[in-house]
């Protein structure tokens, strides 16, 4: 195993998180709790799984370990890319108050992470990553003994595994490692696993692909569309083309391939822990950064844009010690309210934030022996942000020089108060729309209710002036990871 140097400031911060984790483990004999498990599927959207109520079998690993816990059916993401979003998982923190988002692409380490407060508990700490947008050089490795770049070894291919059975086989090890050594791998571990399916392209291996095909796809069709990935994506973001309803079915059946693919590399992973006799000792969470448009307004990916299918992302979470199974909890939740819930089943104190920014995440419902903070008294039921889109908008520069990219070159917040949701745009183009009457979100309600728009127009505004806020509108003109 890599151990990974701490620069001073981390090493001072772990020392002061120790100070108060000598109390927890005095007396204890050492390092001591529950192992955690916290597993993120990238670019899942929480429709396509069978516990949420799909109509295709997908997910039966999932949905057998779903019944086995609780299932939180209005989970959300505070962005709808990948590196802010696990930022805010990290830390707690929404984007616009840990600002690592577009223009500013580091999660800096004045943050102190999860992993940090794991390892100053005593854990061993490891990560499997197959994104670049979560790797070393964006700052994610804080507190890790171990943070394996998967994607690395990947490499930028068209295979259709993109990380998962190597990240199976890393956890197989890991396993097999700690029951060979019983002194050195002894106490509690936090594991972190990003999985890159279903992430364009959409390529998922056999079984899984010919299953997900409602029907026969011409090969010639199938070829190109389960290879179609950045940039070739972005004409359909931008609205230069649009997909025709076969292209709709033959891609969303790829989408609904990768995830029974992740399906069954978790479902090996988790009767790995069952079979090393650990999985009821293990609190599990299994979730998502962000979901993704499959045609919806003809659109695909997640860039550009707030609506449900990219916000909405599966949660469910098991531990039998203090979570009862066969809870399904409607209440809205965010995906960062898992901070404070993982370290709190864990016993471990919840890090101080850095110059005083106040806490933002939650504990979830549905747990029990954790102290939490009061629901969220935000005038909405969650936020989701969307920085300026700095580097995307260099792209579409650089491959569309005669674009004119004013109407995509704004800041998006969606803010939620009971059914309505305000699309609040920087350029002022809000759009409001009534979940209630209106799931698709294709009927914009903003010129009908205008002083509801107001209104909500203000709360945002109000909590993008927050204290300890950035404004989520970019700061520098750094260049992403490609991959």
């Amino acid at each position: 195993m890599i151990r990974r140097p701490a620069p001073a400031r981390r090493r001072a911060r772990r020392g002061a998180l120790l100070v108060g984790a000598a109390v927890l483990l005095a007396g204890c004999g050492g390092r001591t709790g529950p192992n955690v498990l916290l597993i993120v599927i990238d670019t899942a959207r929480a429709d396509r799984f069978t516990f949420n109520g799909y109509g295709r079998g997908t997910t039966p690993r999932l949905a057998s370990l779903a019944r086995e816990g609780a299932v939180y059916e209005n989970a959300y993401s505070p962005s709808p890319w990948t590196l802010p979003a696990h930022a805010s998982l990290f830390t707690g923190l929404f984007p616009s108050a840990h600002g690592a988002d577009a223009g500013h692409l580091v999660l800096d380490d004045a943050h102190a992470t999860m992993a940090e407060a794991f390892a100053a508990a005593g854990y061993d700490t490891v990560a499997y990553t197959a994104s670049p947008w979560i790797g070393k050089s964006h700052g994610f490795h804080q507190g890790f003994d171990t943070y394996e770049e998967v994607w690395r070894v990947i490499g930028d291919t068209e295979g259709e595994d993109m990380g998962a059975g190597l990240i199976a086989s890393r956890v197989a090890r890991y396993l097999d490692w700690r029951d060979e050594n019983p002194v050195a791998g002894g106490g509690p571990f936090f594991m972190f696993i990003n999985l890159f399916e279903p992430h364009l392209p959409y390529n998922p291996p056999e079984p899984e692909r010919s299953r997900s095909l409602a029907a026969p796809a011409g090969a010639a069709a199938l070829d190109r569309l389960r290879r179609l990935k950045h940039p070739r994506e972005m004409p359909y973001i931008l609205g230069f083309e649009r997909l025709d309803p076969e292209e709709v079915r033959i891609l969303s059946g790829l989408y609904d391939g990768e995830i029974a693919y992740v399906d069954r590399r978790i479902g090996e992973i988790v009767e790995m822990f069952r079979r090393h006799g650990i999985l009821d000792r293990t609190i599990v969470a299994i979730t998502s950064d962000h979901g993704e448009m499959i045609g919806e307004h003809g659109l695909l990916d997640h860039k550009l844009q707030v609506y449900e299918p990219v916000l909405r992302i599966p949660l469910v979470l098991r531990h039998p010690p203090s979570v009862a199974p066969g809870q399904r909890i409607a209440e809205p939740v965010m995906l960062q309210d898992l901070h404070p819930t993982l370290l709190g089943l864990a016993r471990v104190k919840v890090p101080e934030r850095a110059g005083g920014v106040p806490a933002e995440a939650i504990v979830l419902p549905g747990v029990s022996g954790v102290k939490g903070s009061d629901r969220r008294q935000s005038a909405g039921a969650f936020m989701a942000e969307y920085a300026r889109p700095i580097q995307f908008l260099e792209v579409i520069e650089q491959i569309y020089p005669e674009t004119d990219v004013a109407a995509w070159d704004r800041t998006l917040v969606a803010l939620r108060s009971g059914s309505e949701k305000l699309h609040w745009a920087s350029d002022g183009r809000h759009a409001l729309y009534d979940l209630a009457e209106d799931a698709a979100e294709s009927r914009d309600l903003a010129a009908d209710r205008p002083d509801r728009v107001r209104d909500l127009e203000a709360a945002v505004e109000a909590w993008l002036g927050r204290p300890g806020a950035r404004p989520p509108i970019g700061r520098s003109a750094e260049r992403p990871t490609t991959r």
